[in-house]
């Protein structure tokens, strides 16, 4: 059981994802030069450590160190505004780790653009173990239903046990006051909705109660449900937006098959893209396609950011509502990646995201075109799975 310390976060979001992803065989290639940094002195940019612990083996990776003959100190990089509590129990087991192999002073300082804070790791230290040697000792936690799921690769296994376990706290959107309503109407399996469709919208409303009892419906058979025929879409714009922190540096549009990404290397640059896109924009009165409300929020923001006007905002259609309201799928999460999936798309890429914002930093700080390139798959792809749930939503029309 490889434990890795920066994923702690998973603990407190999904234990079940965190005991799982520990028990995954991964390569670690730098230990052997980390301790001689240790030993010998020196500065280490991607450092990794490991020392045993309940039976596990706890890894320290990612970090970078600066040692001498009193101290290490140890550096975690962030992205985020500020900490939080998983970041101290983080910051004690690399202290615990680094501390534990050279019986040096350890000091652990997380830094972000936005902060630089050194943390009194020795005092977290006892939590943190607890933690660890709760998972340790324990057999596979049960699924928990988290922000995580939408880039989960167990989450098929997750549905899996909450459609045997009969669990309806999953259905996307229920929450707990529902979840009440429902189990003191004797409302408490997938069965008892599917049989119960009037009840579940007597209790819910009937627009709420129909989308419930069509989850529920959806899961049960495995295959997708029909809330209501969804209207017929027109061919148009599929847009997206990648962002690195404090400003957007690529802008991707799939316009009659064909992508077409307006790029900022820099972020002196991002108004130039942004003008650009502007100016494409205003070639055709298209309908703007996207998924969610990031794209949209977001332009207006650069609207405003750069004293710009348009009427483009009014074009804007975001198929993630016109999806969910019209049909269920038998999946965790309605992000694009597992609907998409569902449906059969593939992306090329292994990014999401965060990752994606992990591969421009570091495209940033090489130059290294081929960063940038798998970028642009991963938003080329974005863009098409957006299509592809346009096009099933216009097969159930």
């Amino acid at each position: 059981m490889n434990i890795e310390i920066s994923n702690i976060r998973t603990v407190m979001v999904c234990p079940r994802k965190f005991w799982l992803e520990s028990r995954e065989k991964r390569n670690y290639n730098h230990e052997e030069i980390t301790r001689e940094v240790i030993r010998f002195g020196g500065s280490l940019k991607y450092a990794e450590l490991s020392s045993e612990i309940f039976g596990a083996t706890l890894w320290a990776t990612g970090i970078e160190i600066n040692a001498n003959k009193e101290e290490i100190i140890i550096i975690s990089w962030r992205k985020g505004k500020r900490l939080y509590k998983y970041h101290y129990y983080e910051a004690a087991l690399y202290g615990y780790v680094f501390s534990k192999e050279s019986g040096k002073k350890v000091r652990v300082i997380f830094k972000s653009n936005f902060y630089e804070q050194e943390i009194p790791w020795e005092n977290y230290v006892e939590s943190a173990l607890v933690i660890l040697r709760n998972l340790t000792e324990s057999d596979m936690p049960t699924p928990k239903i988290n922000s995580e799921c939408k880039f989960c690769a167990y989450s098929s296994e997750c549905t899996d046990y909450f459609i045997k376990s009969g669990n309806i706290e999953f259905i996307k959107g229920i929450g707990k006051i529902n979840l009440n309503k429902l189990k003191s109407g004797n409302i408490k399996t997938l069965t008892d909705i599917v049989r119960n469709r009037e009840k579940v919208q007597l209790i819910l409303g009937e627009q709420k109660g129909l989308k419930v009892w069509a989850q529920a419906k959806a899961f049960l058979d495995e295959k997708p449900v029909l809330i209501k025929k969804p209207p017929k879409l027109k061919d148009g714009l599929f847009f997206d937006i990648e962002s690195y922190l404090d400003f957007h540096y690529l802008f991707g549009i799939l316009y009659k098959d064909k992508y077409i990404p307006f790029i900022a290397r820099e972020k002196d640059f991002e108004k130039e893209a942004f003008i650009r896109l502007l100016l494409f924009l205003s070639e055709n009165d298209l309908p703007i396609y996207h998924y969610h409300s990031y794209e949209p929020n977001q332009f207006k923001k650069l609207l405003r950011k750069y004293g710009l006007s348009s009427s483009f905002e009014s074009r804007f259609l975001d198929i993630y509502s016109i999806f969910t309201n019209h049909i269920a799928v038998p999946v965790l999460s309605y992000s694009l990646k597992p609907l998409a999936r569902y449906f059969g798309f593939n992306w090329r890429t292994n990014l999401n995201g965060m990752k994606a914002v992990k591969k421009f930093e570091d495209f940033l700080q090489t130059g290294d075109e081929k960063l940038l390139d798998e970028i642009l798959i991963y938003n080329e792809d974005d863009v098409r799975a957006t299509k592809l749930l346009l096009n099933i939503l216009n097969d159930y029309t």
